[in-house]
């Protein structure tokens, strides 16, 4: 189930014994994680509603508190994370296994316990992987394309009684490469801006929310491919002014130019590639773009250039504006 359904089986009060939180998109899961707390009132949450990091609290206590009754309360709500012993490289003693296995065939019907499973791997050839999985809702919480990320903004805006422009929308888009979570902590400054007209529009964007690093180095990627020399040295510049260190940027073009070859060699729509490489769909589609319109030779030689401009960065003491004036230039 998603995030919505969740929310609805919330609002009828049929809810599951134990859920497993999977996904990448960190807003949802922040959301998902009050949704649940939310289910104990806020008298109550001393006694009934509790919060364990595996990474350094032991398993059986985790157990120890599903297995209790609600103390003067409707119901008890367990958050676990960081759940290792799921993993390939994990491990769990034979006695905690055992008595989580037992909790999982014989719950307590007012506890709920969320696994929160969304940092690491499942290894779901472990027998207590299998057994997690089989009694419990899975909550699937994917990063958010391009198209989900502007409906979910627009969604949003709407329900508050404002509007955000389409190029405003899109230049948000831009500047955050789509990412929903980042797009959505930027909007509490827009609205702050838009109090009185409810319109959010390109000025507002453009003057408040920064340009990442990332989103800077598709522009500067593809002016270095166009041969775009004056504009990519000033955006070359204008990163150095930033604060931003030189191998960072580095390595961040060198990022990004990988990203094109490899999205070359690729077949399949934007999602699917995405899925391939591990990044997000966004970042595909501006590949593809930069892919239509350039020669697969330019950007060999620009990736190759960068590397050679790494080594120069690691192994001398030259400027760094310097050996990326000679990068662009040759």
């Amino acid at each position: 189930m998603n995030f919505k359904q969740l929310q609805q089986q919330i609002d009828n009060n049929a809810m599951a014994n134990f859920y497993v939180v999977t996904g990448e998109e960190e807003i949802l899961l922040r959301r998902t994680a009050f949704a649940f707390k939310q289910l104990v009132a806020p008298e109550d949450r001393d006694m009934n509603y509790s919060q364990f990091d595996l990474s350094d609290q032991p398993l059986d206590m985790v157990i120890n508190d599903a297995m209790s009754a609600p103390f003067f309360g409707e119901r008890r709500v367990i958050i676990v994370s960081k759940l290792l012993f799921l993993t390939a490289t994990g491990k769990i003693s034979d006695h905690d296994s055992d008595l989580l296995l037992q909790l999982l065939e014989k719950p307590l019907s007012e506890n709920i316990v969320v696994f929160f499973a969304n940092n690491i791997k499942l290894d779901k050839r472990k027998k207590i992987t299998k057994s997690l999985l089989k009694t419990s809702e899975l909550v699937e919480l994917p990063v958010l394309d391009e198209r989900q990320s502007k409906q979910a903004v627009v969604a949003e805006l709407t329900q508050r009684d404002y509007q955000i422009m389409p190029d405003a929308l899109n230049e948000l888009v831009m500047r955050t490469n789509a990412h929903y979570s980042d797009m959505q902590n930027e909007l509490p400054k827009l609205i702050a801006y838009a109090n009185k007209t409810k319109k959010i529009d390109l000025q507002a964007v453009s003057s408040l929310v920064p340009n990442t690093l990332t989103a800077t180095a598709f522009t500067l990627v593809e002016a270095v491919i166009k041969n775009q020399q004056k504009a990519a040295v000033t955006i070359y510049r204008e990163l150095l002014q930033n604060n931003e260190i030189p191998l960072r940027i580095n390595a961040v073009l060198i990022g990004q130019f990988r990203l094109l070859l490899q999205v070359a060699g690729l077949s399949g729509n934007e999602a699917t590639i995405a899925s391939q490489l591990k990044v997000h769909p966004y970042r595909v589609k501006l590949a593809k773009q930069i892919l239509k319109n350039h020669q697969l030779t330019n950007i060999r030689s620009g990736y190759l250039g960068m590397l050679n401009m790494e080594r120069l960065l690691k192994s001398t003491q030259q400027d760094p504006e310097i050996l990326f004036e000679r990068f662009v230039l040759n």
